[in-house]
């Protein structure tokens, strides 16, 4: 006989809502520690700081010894910035308060006064590789210490993100997206200036590879660099960012500088690719926009997407719950949409407090559902057939464009 669907969503619900120990959504600490160490002395940062250095972010009383990593980059348009940038301690406060270890880095940059040379987009161009060199070594340094330090730090070596702001979100995009096959003949050269695809900023020997990335106000090079297996991009964009422009065109507004497409063609080309991606966009403000409310709006985004890629699957009572099915836009203002591969029959909609506050039958492939008598919050989205729970996603309903 099978159980009720109510008895099967307060069971299921129940284990999905507290998926990989209740880690990785929402903030479960409140103290956080931080550590400063070299992660390489192959380069300096500057005359007068030896080496390249992190701080690395833990959440104190956290015992957990298999977290993910996500290492972090700061902006300043490749002339200014530092590891202690407020936005990037925001951001890695707020994930290890969720149960990541996080780290800002310092990266090499260049002189101001470089830009206002006729070879300026040259001279950029070398900087973002090299930079994507040295956020490649600090990726390594955790692997090694790893396997040879009895993990310090308590990663899970296979779960690592990168991420960043304006400049640091261009390096973490091009990491995570550029593979040596994909590097055309015109930039070929300032890869071999940097050591080739892995750089020469050291720790080597170990991957640099990630599982994702994440883009505060970023961009790329090229649209040619992403193919279909490529990994997980979540950004967050607004329409009006002059500096970096959300769809493509040079940095800053000035043609001496590379052009570069920003999130709105980013996520385009990744849809027809069918690679998994999120992007908050935002209809004004800028670009710092994406850094004025990360405890708002950036923390609680990113880490909704990355939870779906940690957490990806819960087995309960031999049934799966994937996250196959697709829903956008998110955040949603009036009408969210459901992109339903799992074949079930039914649409719930809870509040955080697990309280139901919407129901649906679904339609095909595709339904949707009007949201905006909801209040501002976050909510769960879970599809049932007979049998139970088929799918869980969570989602932000927002008047907040």
């Amino acid at each position: 006989m099978k159980k009720p669907i109510l008895f099967s969503l307060i069971l299921v619900s129940h284990l999905v809502f507290g998926q990989c120990d209740g880690r990785y959504q929402d903030e479960i600490f409140s103290d956080i520690s931080k550590t400063t160490v070299e992660y390489t002395d192959v380069y300096d940062w500057s005359w007068s700081d030896s080496g390249l250095d992190m701080d690395i972010y833990q959440a104190e009383g956290d015992t957990a010894t298999n977290r993910p990593l996500i290492v972090f980059a700061h902006g300043g348009v490749y002339v200014a910035g530092n590891k202690d940038n407020q936005a990037m301690i925001s951001l890695c406060e707020a994930f290890a308060k969720r149960g990541y270890v996080t780290a800002s880095i310092q990266y090499r940059l260049t002189s101001f006064i470089n830009l206002s040379f006729p070879n300026a987009s040259e001279i950029l161009t070398q900087t973002v590789v090299n930079s994507i060199s040295d956020m490649k070594a600090a990726i390594r340094f955790f692997r090694k210490d790893f396997s040879e330090n009895g993990n310090t730090y308590g990663i899970n070596p296979d779960q690592i993100f990168v991420g960043g702001y304006s400049a640091g979100a261009v390096t973490a995009v091009h990491l995570s997206a550029v593979d040596s096959d994909d590097i055309p003949d015109d930039l070929q050269e300032f890869f071999d200036n940097a050591g080739g695809i892995e750089g020469n900023s050291g720790n080597e020997g170990y991957s640099s590879d990630v599982i994702g990335a994440i883009s505060l106000a970023g961009a790329i090079q090229s649209l040619a660099f992403f193919d279909a297996d490529d990994e997980p991009i979540v950004s967050l964009h607004s329409m009006d960012d002059n500096t970096v422009s959300y769809e493509c065109d040079n940095a800053l507004g000035n043609d001496a500088f590379p052009i570069l497409c920003g999130s709105g063609e980013i996520h385009s080309i990744l849809d027809t690719l069918g690679v998994q991606n999120d992007l908050y966009t935002f209809n004004s403000g800028g670009h710092a926009i994406p850094i004025t409310g990360i405890s708002k709006t950036a923390a609680p985004f990113i880490s909704d997407f990355l939870y779906n890629i940690i957490c990806e699957t819960v087995s309960v009572n031999d049934i799966s719950v994937s996250t196959k099915t697709n829903i956008y836009p998110n955040p949603a203002s009036e009408t969210l949409n459901i992109d339903n591969h799992e074949g079930g029959d039914k649409i719930l909609i809870f509040d955080n407090f697990g309280r139901k506050v919407m129901e649906s039958e679904i339609r095909g492939l595709h339904s949707k559902i009007l949201v905006s008598s909801l209040n501002d919050g976050l909510y769960h989205l879970q599809i049932f057939n007979q049998s139970g729970l088929l799918s869980n996603k969570r989602f932000v309903k927002t008047n907040f464009n």
